[in-house]
C-alpha cells in the first residue's frame, strides 16, 4: 500500500496551456497541489501552505520516497484538509516545525513503526 496523498507540481505543458488560455493572470493560477487518492480531492496550495510543506517536499522523490516521509506528508495533507474545513489546530502545530524539527521527528518518532514496535508504543509516537 502506497501513500495516500501526492504532491503535484504543474509541468511545462500545463503552464504553457495556462499562458495561452489566460496570458495576463496565468502565473497566479499556477500553484502546486496536494491530491488525495482516496477521496479524489485536489487542494491547491497557498504560498503559506507551500512554505510549510517545503521541508517534506524536499525529501520526496518520484520512485523511492522514504516510508517515514510518506507518513509525515500524509499527516500534513490530512491536517491541511481539516484546516480547510475549519479545524486549524493540527495544521498550526505541524506547520510551525522547521526542517531540523522534522528531521528529529522522523528519526525518533516514526522509526519504531518500521521495525514492528507494538501498537501502544506506535500510537503514542504519532
Amino acid at each position: 500500500m502506497g501513500p495516500r496523498c501526492e504532491y503535484e507540481v504543474l509541468g511545462f505543458a500545463e503552464k504553457a496551456r495556462l499562458a495561452v488560455k489566460a496570458p495576463l493572470r496565468w502565473r497566479s493560477q499556477a500553484r502546486p497541489c496536494v491530491f488525495d487518492k482516496q477521496s479524489g480531492v485536489r487542494l491547491q496550495l497557498t504560498e503559506e501552505e507551500h512554505a510549510a510543506l517545503a521541508p517534506l517536499v524536499a525529501r520526496m522523490s518520484n520512485e523511492n520516497t522514504p516510508f517515514e516521509v510518506s507518513i509525515a506528508f500524509d499527516l500534513m495533507a490530512e491536517a491541511l484538509y481539516k484546516r480547510r474545513l475549519g479545524y486549524c489546530f493540527e495544521w498550526d502545530r505541524l506547520a510551525s516545525r522547521t526542517a531540523t524539527e522534522w528531521d528529529t521527528w522522523l528519526r525518533e518518532r516514526l522509526r519504531p513503526l518500521r521495525w514492528g514496535v507494538p501498537n501502544a508504543v506506535a500510537i503514542t509516537a504519532l
